[in-house]
C-alpha cells in the first residue's frame, strides 16, 4: 500500500506542494509543532535514508538546503533546524523547523488549518523564487 506521501505526490490526497523536482517534493506539515514547519520528501518511497540511490540522496540534501535558505528568508529565522524522519511514515522525509531564535522549542503537534497551510506554502514559494 502506498504511503500517504506517495498518495499526495500522485495527487490522490490534496496538499500544498511548494516545490518538486525529479527526486523530491516539499509540502507544509499538516501536523506541525510550529508554524511554518515543512517536509522535504523523497519522491521514491524508501523507508531509510541510506537506501536512497546516490543521486536521490544528493538531490534530497540539495532540496533541503535550498528550502532551508528560503525558509530563513521567508520567516526571518535565526536558523532552520532539520530532523530526518522515517518511522511514523516509513517514507524518507525531513522535517524543517523555522527557528526564530537560537532554540528549537517544539510545541505539541496540532492540525494546521487550510488557511495556515496555504499561507505558509505561498510565503515559502515566494522566497524560493527570490532567494535560491
Amino acid at each position: 500500500m502506498a504511503s500517504i506521501f506517495t498518495r499526495i505526490l500522485n495527487r490522490e490526497i490534496p496538499a500544498y506542494i511548494i516545490y518538486e523536482d525529479a527526486h523530491t517534493f516539499v509540502i507544509p506539515d499538516k501536523f506541525p509543532s510550529m508554524r511554518g514547519q515543512l517536509l522535504v520528501i523523497s519522491r521514491r518511497e524508501v523507508s531509510y535514508l541510506p537506501n536512497l540511490t546516490n543521486e536521490e540522496y544528493h538531490a534530497f540534501w540539495e532540496t533541503t538546503r535550498r528550502v532551508m535558505r528560503a525558509m530563513d528568508a521567508a520567516f526571518a529565522t535565526e536558523r532552520t533546524c532539520v530532523i530526518v524522519e522515517g518511522f511514523e511514515v516509513p517514507h524518507v522525509h525531513a522535517r524543517l523547523y523555522p527557528c526564530p531564535d537560537k532554540q528549537l522549542i517544539l510545541s505539541p503537534r496540532y492540525e494546521a488549518s487550510e488557511a495556515e497551510l496555504a499561507e505558509v506554502a505561498e510565503t515559502v514559494r515566494q522566497a524560493l523564487a527570490h532567494h535560491t
